[in-house]
């Protein structure tokens, strides 16, 4: 190998040389100048120190599964402790995958094994409006948002063979997720909790009633996961025979509805429905081609209503959020046009997958054999989150026929074939007719919530155990407890008033979520265990409360069922009637046999003796009648502020906030008017007024029906009891002329035989005597004859006798049904006039009752702040609501009451005692009369046994005057020669009676009592003018009327004074 030239190693040596010379450091002067450039700064980044190992935070361990056909699912060990004790946790476990492009909208398909499967997250929420932002920007990083068939498993550690919950989250089926059930109450009790997400609002429902479109693709979404559970329970410790359906809201309707369609027998054991069943009106779609075409037109696809082709094609490529902002688009156009126009979101009737072959109804009726135990029941309010959305056009109705407020109820919830019979029952049960010339926003808005509680939640509770609470155990219960918090405690309440428990609320007390509401007092906790308690029990046993008495199951449609309230005495209540003493229409009686129906609509009875406690409600004015509508029907911000706290949540408005804008820590110098709150004590007074009205006049009704049910009954019993005694008389009639029959029979064979007998007797003399004349045998049958006659004679009169008997017995039949006739008659009479009285009686004090409220309405104006940025009136905080709940005493910031009311009452008080006194003065002339006829009569006696002194006193009374001075003259004449007489024989004074004169029991009338009082006061009077020397500047008497009366009281007394001074005059 040739080696390199000498120059070219010198060179190389050279280069290495001043390499490392550039390489080593240099001594700082300080002529040098560094450039800290941006350049330099990047070009050495420190890294940071890791923390010692005492500071590190503890990794979560694995908590492993190996489920055969799946995988190694691998969750979370020790997620929470509970209790004292580690409860694992399985989030996101997939069981059923979404197709892609159409098979969106299609069933999805059981999932193949998945080796390996990360359970320490959970999955996003199936895709929905109120995270259209979160789809848009998982779609721009190449996500599949479609992915969301899982479901979360909790269970406490060493779990084996325990009960389990699986909860179906709800409210109106286009949003929510699994997330809403937390383990953190449940899991106080060996347990293992279960929660599902499925598809939403189109991606669950949207259907054209074809194989490529089917609809109710959530329920097969939540029949595959019970699937999935029912072969791997076992391996997360619960057990598979043992599985209780929790249905909330719209997810209530779900399963009730997969529980009638007979898909999912022996994949769960028992149902509980909080605020939901199949048989909602509000989430039946009754016009699914419809709702298509609208949507295919907000989504910009083409729809010829023949061939869906391109339709189904535009839909496969549409992106899924924008298929969601179609749907967002749907629900606020249509939404203010009712109930028939919003879709997309509902259970379709005839889907291809065949689980709901026919309506709810009909599937109910038929289900009724094959139904499981359940717990069912409402939250007392549960419509006001719907009420709240149309409530503006409540307010913009502008009539005083409570029909049109009704209409606009109608119109917004139940379907149009039922509008005739619900506006009918509205009008008899719960509105008066005095609504129909004075109704108003503001009169008639509570009464139309209770209406939208009936058709939504409470009549289809009605209508689903109809017929199965005869076949398996049913318990019914209502929410009405009224705690901290509320499940939309963060959103708007426009109702003018506030309301108790409304949707979901009960759920706050099941699962800490939100987590705003997570946080509970210890009066919200003794109801949260209370409830999960009664839960845990009905999934371990299938008895919620096992003391007796406490929870019974229903015996009927009705009831009894059990009541949460806010009594202090006790929290729960049993109550006989579920509907609050109001029967729900048949609307169903094609598919229900009323005759098996305990109840029906038109039930002329009712024994409900309840002592319900609710929270009253107040009828005030309306705080938000200033209120600007929201131009964005849905709050779909992330954040929604109010002056004490900002609240994140994903959640559309649908419900209220009660304390949203009370401000605890308000300064003393803001002088601002305080309008009119519940805590008011005249409005609490008011209150309690119209709740004993109410008390009352179901009372009343109660008796009534009461009343009429025992007339039909006593004249039942006296028509039967007429029939008996006619069937008795036919009976004994008949009795009596078969024995005259029979006697008319012996007698005429007793003669037949005498005469064979004689004839035989004649016979024999014949043949003995053959010679005998022939006047012997003249004579017998002139005799034969003659006793012939007299037996048709008696025949002839026998039935003479017979045929009077019969027109005599028709007779008397005759005059008893007309007498029957007649009393029937009366008795309609009777009852049309107490009818008559009953409603007179009715709309006086329904007249009195509107003048009451007109005179508090104008005592108590409505407050409208000037120049505020909302005129909602400031709710109290809930530490003042359990203060006044507990203490009965009115808060320390009561309204002051302005003067007008004072003088409204006042005058009221100044109405009534001027009625008091004319009814006094009208009954003390009555007396006065009663008393001058006794008089004259009593004056006709005496006349009739002294006519003498009558006389005398006739030609006493006929003493001329001249004049009225003359009278007067004569009388004081006759007063004192009166007065010298009983000076002149002394008698002995009466011992004073100092307590008659003032007390009205001593006088025989109340007319003598005021009488004696009138003439001590005159008296009184004349001793004064003899005093001060005035006695005779005016006469003593005003007039001759008077003067008769006073002596007239006192005849003989009279009588002795004209027999002395008759000489003189």
């Amino acid at each position: 190998m040739q080696s390199l030239p000498s120059w070219v190693q010198l060179l190389a040596l050279a280069l290495c040389v001043c390499q490392m010379c550039a390489l080593q450091p240099r001594p700082r002067s300080d002529d040098d100048d560094y450039d800290f450039s941006a350049e330099n700064e990047d070009s050495f980044t420190p890294q940071p120190l890791r923390p010692p190992p005492w500071q590190e935070a503890p990794q979560p361990q694995e908590a492993r599964v190996q489920v055969p056909g799946v995988g190694d699912i691998v969750g979370v060990r020790g997620y929470k402790a509970i209790s004292g004790r580690p409860i694992n946790a399985f989030l996101g476990v997939r069981y059923a995958q979404v197709g892609a492009g159409l098979g969106r909208f299609q069933q999805a398909r059981a999932t193949s094994f998945q080796g390996r499967v990360d359970a320490t997250t959970a999955s996003p929420n199936c895709a929905q409006f109120p995270e259209l932002q979160r789809l848009q920007a998982a779609e721009a990083r190449g996500e599949n948002v479609d992915d969301c068939l899982t479901l979360n498993i909790y269970a406490p550690e060493g779990a084996r063979d325990l009960p389990v919950l699986v909860f179906v989250h709800g409210e109106m089926l286009f949003d929510g997720g699994a997330e809403e059930a937390q383990p953190d109450y449940v899991l106080e009790n060996d347990i293992v909790l279960v929660s599902i997400n499925y598809r939403l609002a189109p991606f669950g429902f949207l259907s054209a009633l074809s194989d490529q479109l089917p609809g109710n693709v959530a329920l097969s979404d939540i029949h595959l996961a019970l699937e999935w559970l029912q072969r791997n329970l076992p391996h997360f410790g619960g057990n598979s025979g043992k599985v209780t359906l929790v249905g909330q809201a719209g997810g209530a309707t779900l399963v009730h509805a997969l529980s009638l369609s007979g898909r999912a027998t022996n994949l769960f054991q028992q149902l509980i429905l909080q605020s939901g069943t199949a048989l909602n009106p509000y989430l039946i779609d009754e016009r699914p081609l419809e709702t298509l075409a609208t949507f295919a037109r907000l989504a910009r696809c083409q729809y010829a209503g023949r061939s869906l082709a391109p339709l189904y094609d535009c839909l496969s490529r549409l992106p899924t959020s924008q298929v969601v902002s179609a749907f967002e688009q749907l629900l606020q156009q249509n939404e203010a046009r009712g109930l028939s126009f919003l879709g997309g979101f509902k259970l379709v009737v005839g889907d291809p997958l065949g689980y709901l072959p026919e309506h709810p109804a009909a599937l109910a009726a038929k289900a009724a054999n094959s139904s499981v135990p359940m717990i069912v029941g409402a939250a007392k309010d549960a419509s006001a989150f719907i009420l709240s959305r149309f409530y503006d056009q409540i307010q913009r109705v502008q009539s005083q026929n409570v029909s049109d407020f009704i209409n606009v109820v109608l119109r917004h919830t139940a379907p149009p074939s039922q509008h005739k019979a619900w506006l009918d029952w509205a009008r008899r049960e719960i509105f008066s007719q005095e609504h129909d010339r004075t109704a108003s926003a503001h009169s008639v808005s509570q009464g139309l919530l209770e209406l939208s509680n009936m058709i939504l939640y409470r009549a289809p509770v009605i209508y689903s155990i109809r017929l199965s609470h005869k076949k398996s155990p049913v318990y019914l219960y209502t929410f009405d407890y009224r705690g901290e918090h509320h499940r939309f405690g963060h959103l708007d309440n426009p109702l003018p008033f506030g309301v108790d428990a409304s949707l979901s609320d009960d759920s706050v007390y099941l699962f800490p979520y939100p987590p705003e509401a997570s946080r509970l007092n210890p009066v919200d906790k003794s109801l949260s265990r209370a409830l999960v308690t009664m839960w845990v029990n009905f999934a371990v046993t299938g008895i919620p409360n096992q003391n007796s008495g406490v929870w019974p199951k229903a015996t009927s449609e009705y009831g009894p069922f059990l009541r949460f309230t806010n009594s202090r005495q006790s929290m729960l209540e049993l109550d006989p009637h579920f509907g609050d003493g109001l029967y729900a229409p048949n609307l169903y009686g094609q598919y229900f046999n009323a005759t098996n129906s305990t109840t029906t609509a038109t039930a002329a009875t009712t024994t409900t003796t309840t002592t319900t406690t609710t929270t009253r409600r107040p009828y005030v004015y309306n705080p938000y009648v200033n209120r600007q509508p929201n131009p964005y029907p849905y709050n779909y911000n992330a954040t929604t502020t109010t002056s004490t706290t900002t609240t994140t949540t994903r959640r559309p408005m649908y419900a209220y906030n009660p304390y949203a804008n009370w401000q605890p820590n308000r300064q003393p110098g803001q002088a601002q008017p305080f309008p009119r709150r519940p805590t008011d004590p005249a409005y609490e007074r008011a209150q309690e007024i119209r709740r004993q009205q109410v008390i009352r006049e179901q009372q009343e009704r109660e008796q009534r029906i009461r009343e009429q049910r025992e007339r039909e009954q006593q004249q039942q019993e006296e028509q039967q009891r007429r029939e008996e005694e006619e069937r008795e008389q036919r009976r004994v009639q008949e009795q009596r002329e078969q024995e005259a029959q029979r006697e008319l029979e012996q007698r005429y064979q007793m003669q037949r035989e005498k005469q064979q007998r004689e004839q035989q007797q004649r016979e024999r003399e014949q043949t003995i005597n053959p010679d005998e004349p022939d006047d012997r045998e003249l004579e017998e049958r002139e005799q034969q004859e003659r006793e012939e006659q007299q037996r048709l004679q008696i025949l002839h009169e026998q039935r003479l006798q017979y045929e009077q008997r019969q027109r005599e017995q028709q007779q008397r039949e005759q005059e008893q049904r007309e007498q029957l006739a007649r009393e029937q008659q009366e008795q309609q009479e009777q009852q049309q006039r107490e009818q008559e009285q009953r409603e007179q009686e009715e709309r006086e004090q329904q007249e009195r009752e509107e003048q009451q409220r007109e005179e508090m309405a104008r005592g108590y104006q409505p407050y409208e702040p000037e120049q505020q940025e909302s005129s909602r009136r400031p709710y109290p905080s809930y530490e003042d609501y359990v203060r006044r709940d507990e203490e009965e005493e009115p808060l320390d910031f009561e309204p002051e009451i302005d003067e007008s009311s004072n003088r409204n009452y006042s005058e009221e008080q100044e109405r009534e005692q001027q009625q008091r006194e004319q009814l006094y003065r009208e009954q003390q002339e009555r007396e006065r009369e009663q008393q001058e006829q006794e008089r004259e009569q009593q004056e006709r006696e005496r006349q009739s046994q002294n006519p003498n002194e009558d006389e005398e006193d006739q030609q006493d009374r006929r003493q001329p005057y001249q004049t009225y001075e003359e009278y007067l003259r004569a009388n004081e004449e006759a007063e004192a020669a009166a007065a010298a007489a009983q000076e002149s024989e002394p008698e002995p004074e009466p011992e004073p009676e100092p307590e008659r004169e003032n007390d009205p029991s001593a006088y025989e009338s109340y007319d003598d009592y005021i009488r004696a009082q009138q003439e001590r006061q005159e008296a009184e009077e004349r001793e004064r003018a003899v005093q001060e020397g005035w006695e005779h500047s005016r006469p003593e008497y005003p007039g001759y009327r008077q003067f008769v009366s006073n002596h007239h009281s006192s005849p003989q007394h009279a009588k002795q004074l004209r027999r002395q001074q008759r000489p003189n005059l």
